[in-house]
């Protein structure tokens, strides 16, 4: 781990640096709260628990480190299959371990592979630092395991995709099947006299243009990630995903003509989100629109639980479009953007005995179900039937299956090693302390240096 340990070590003394690393100490670890209901009386949970593990040896203990929140659909489905599990396998333990800011949870995995630390189960996205943990055979090959417990065809095909690293391969489990859209509020757009949804970039503007006249706040923005999808909308709508990927690469700039087009368009927009949005979370920007105090939420299909009624059904006041059109000579289409299958479990090759193996057949049997019928959550895998299920569900099945072109994550493509400096300019260039071509200087600068060492 030669490569790693040398970029780990500046890693580690950032964290030092700014104190992030609260995230180590065992107070973290924490699980879902909803323990009580069984999943017993379905057909694979009494054959599962009818059999014995897989082998003889210490019982199966899974530490299960997470950015996501434990109240999340994801983690308490997890929980709930783990709970079950653990009816009719005596000794068995999962612990979930949860870091919700993702710069400190980096951190922390940082840290952990450095010192050859990592928990069985882990997150992460197929980035350049999780290629490298790859690289280092240190992660089982999950394409292999689907194959082996022949599961494989019951994923949907963006679950699998998504994760695999630029290689083609394919070490991370993926837990969601997403897409993204602008959700809003019909009473606010109705308020502020809006009568048709924006259908283009300039649209958009306009209607944040008439929220704000009317003393509505547009666009609820929060987290470290969701920045970046705004940032993608202009060069993915113009180029595909070619600005980006040769951005990062540096084969390109990130201040071409698309690229300080797009740095403007972000210092204007802007100003149509909350006051105070550097310092909110995810759960803060999803709480002001669920609330009604924000007008637009951009987020992925994961929000879901925070806006069905009881029905599963999107609530009365609620509705969604899709991406804008930027220009007429756009390459992608209305059918073109962010679909994705969210941050994947990887686990150590070392890890996958027959229990675990075991375990993760019951996972992939059991786990599809309970997370979208109990959590209204769509999972990577197909749920046994569709049958019944509301429209907005049967909605991002149709949606996820039609994309041809689905819009990468900046934060994942670009070098791990860059990353803090695309958030930390980024915000800079947003918050307008810095100009768009200072803002594509800084970014070139830190991806050739990175590139050169």
């Amino acid at each position: 781990m030669k490569r790693i340990r040398s970029i780990l070590c500046l890693s580690l003394c950032a964290a030092l640096s700014v104190g992030m690393l609260t995230g180590c100490s065992g107070g973290d670890a924490s699980s879902s709260a909803d323990n009580a209901s069984s999943i017993a009386d379905s057909p694979a949970a009494s054959a599962d628990a009818a059999s014995p593990p897989a082998d003889d040896g210490e019982a199966l203990s899974i530490h299960y480190l997470t950015c996501r929140n434990t109240e999340e659909a994801v983690v308490q489905s997890l929980q709930k299959v783990a709970d079950t599990y653990a009816e009719s396998h005596p000794g068995f333990s999962f612990e979930v371990e949860s870091i919700t800011d993702r710069t400190s949870y980096l951190q922390k995995v940082k840290i952990l592979a450095s010192s050859n630390e990592l928990p069985e189960w882990f997150e992460s996205d197929p980035d350049t630092f999780f290629a490298e943990l790859v690289a280092e055979g240190l992660l089982y090959d999950i394409e292999a395991l689907y194959e082996e417990l022949g599961v494989s065809d019951n994923f949907f095909k963006i679950s699998k995709d998504y994760a695999r690293l630029s290689d083609g391969s394919l070490n991370l489990i993926t837990l969601q099947c997403n897409t993204e859209y602008f959700f809003y509020n019909k009473n606010l757009f109705e308020q502020a006299g809006i009568q048709d949804l924006p259908s283009t970039i300039d649209d958009l503007l306009a209607v944040c243009g008439a929220l704000t006249d009317n003393g509505i706040t547009p666009i609820a923005m929060g987290g470290s990630w969701p920045i970046f999808r705004y940032f993608a909308f202009l060069p993915f709508r113009q180029t595909g995903n070619q600005y980006l990927e040769d951005a990062c690469a540096g084969t390109g700039s990130w201040g071409t003509e698309i690229g300080l087009e797009n740095a403007a368009f972000m210092q204007n927009l802007a100003q149509y989100f909350q006051t105070g949005w550097t310092t909110a979370d995810d759960s803060t920007m999803n709480d002001l629109f669920s609330s009604g105090q924000t007008a637009m939420l951009y987020n992925g299909t994961w929000v879901l639980p925070d806006l069905v009624d009881d029905n599963m059904e999107l609530r009365p006041e609620f509705g969604y479009f899709h991406m804008p059109a930027y220009k007429e000579n756009d390459v992608t289409t209305a059918t073109d953007y962010f679909a994705n299958s969210g941050i994947g479990v990887a686990i150590l090759k070392d890890k996958m005995t027959p229990a675990m193996k075991d375990y993760l057949a019951y996972v992939f049997d059991n786990y599809a179900d309970i997370c979208m019928f109990e959590y209204n959550q769509l999972p990577s895998i197909m749920p046994s039937s569709t049958d019944g299920l509301q429209e907005i569900y049967q909605n991002i099945i149709q949606d996820v299956s039609a994309v041809n072109t689905y819009a990468k994550c900046w934060d994942v493509v670009i070098d791990s090693a860059s990353l803090e400096t695309l958030n930390k300019e980024s915000t800079n260039l947003v918050l307008g302390t810095i100009t768009p071509q200072e803002w594509a200087d800084a970014l070139d600068e830190v991806v050739k240096r990175n590139k050169a060492a």
